[in-house]
């Protein structure tokens, strides 16, 4: 008896073996792309085309710096390795994309913003003669997000052609999403009677230009302006009706408050120039302007 059961047992052990070898193995998850963007608008889009395909680390973060930002250790290390690269053109690329190549000799570096008409930065009071910037903030015009999502795509597909269909896919999705956000919006500012709004920090012009509004800025080529410049500031805003002084988030609100208190208790409202939810931010941004503009 002893025997049969043991026999019996062996039986079974070896059917449920024989079970475990037929079953069908879970296919293995690829390994996600390692990616690099310069700022957190385009971490977003990446995200939104690419989905769990790619890891993606963006180097200026809220509250950081564009122009002068130094990339940490930790970002160094990252980047070395990662595959691609997606610039925009802001400032500290310039002195940062040749030691990102020479960390990283395999890195393929992609100009996201290829393609993308660019504004002037505003300086309404910058001295005569003062050398015309390029404004860098682009991620605030739904026109030229789109190019830049394309160029994302694109560039994605071609670096991992087995997910190009799953690339372009989202991308059509995504397309569609900055439309409804546009949409959403224009309708946010559709009855606003006024059209001046006043910032310490030129950020918003793209913005201004998608939704024909006139930014005021107080900063000039990054500086602040002097006693007759900044007269002339306050002069419009009066002009205007301005009752909010908007500044962008992370930053000292003392040049802000200075200016509040002058234009007679104007409110003081952070921006954030940097957003991480590109649509999140655009419709909030609209709401705030919207009752600035009331």
């Amino acid at each position: 008896m002893k025997d049969k059961l043991k026999v019996s047992g062996i039986i079974v052990l070896c059917a449920a073996l024989l079970l475990a070898a037929c079953a069908p193995v879970a296919p293995k998850q690829p390994e996600p792309i390692a990616v690099t963007v310069s700022v957190l608008p385009q971490a977003y889009f990446v995200q939104k085309i690419a989905g769990d395909l790619v890891s993606v680390q963006a180097i200026v973060g809220t509250g950081d710096d564009p122009h002068t930002y130094e990339p940490t250790a930790e970002q160094m290390r990252v980047m070395t390795e990662s595959r691609l690269y997606f610039s925009i053109g802001v400032e500290f690329e310039e002195a940062w994309l040749p030691r990102f190549m020479a960390a990283n000799p395999a890195l393929e570096i992609v100009d996201s913003a290829a393609g993308v008409q660019r504004l002037a930065m505003a300086a309404e009071h910058a001295e005569n003669g003062g050398e015309v910037e390029n404004d860098p903030h682009i991620w605030f015009s739904p026109a030229r997000v789109k190019i830049v999502s394309r160029n994302i795509a694109d560039a994605l597909a071609a670096a991992d052609p087995d997910h190009a269909d799953d690339y372009r896919a989202n991308l059509e999705t995504w397309l569609k999403e900055i439309d409804a956000v546009d949409a959403d919006v224009r309708a946010a500012l559709k009855s606003t009677p006024r059209s001046t709004f006043l910032v310490i920090h030129p950020a918003w012009g793209y913005f201004a230009s998608e939704y024909g509004l006139n930014m005021l800025s107080v900063e000039a080529h990054g500086q602040e302006p002097g006693p007759e410049e900044l007269g002339a500031v306050l002069s419009l805003a009066r002009e205007n009706g301005v009752t909010t002084v908007f500044v962008q988030k992370g930053i000292s609100q003392k040049l802000a408050q200075s200016i509040a208190g002058q234009l007679g208790g104007a409110k003081v409202v952070e921006l954030d120039p940097m957003p991480g939810d590109w649509s999140a931010n655009m419709r909030l941004l609209a709401s705030q302007l919207a009752e600035a503009l009331r």
